[in-house]
């Protein structure tokens, strides 16, 4: 999980944890403050340290690498 957590930083959103299983957390990631702020729905693959995340687009996969930095993008 330190990649995500690390993502969440290098973005400075917020993490919030709803949820997890042997295979997968999810939750939100929040983003800004105040009037500002966006809530994105995500679910994060253990095994494969891929992040999926809602966005104003539809539905992208960001594949990460251990210092929580995106190595490959793609559409959901």
């Amino acid at each position: 999980m330190k990649p995500l957590v690390l993502y969440c930083r290098w973005q400075e959103a917020r993490l919030r944890l709803r949820g997890r299983d042997e295979t997968a957390v999810w939750g939100e990631l929040v983003f800004g403050a105040g009037e500002k702020m966006v809530k994105r729905p995500f679910r994060y693959i253990l095994a494969t340290q891929e992040l999926m995340l809602e966005t104003e687009n539809g539905r992208v996969i960001l594949e990460l690498d251990e210092m929580g930095v995106v190595i490959q993008e793609r559409a959901a």
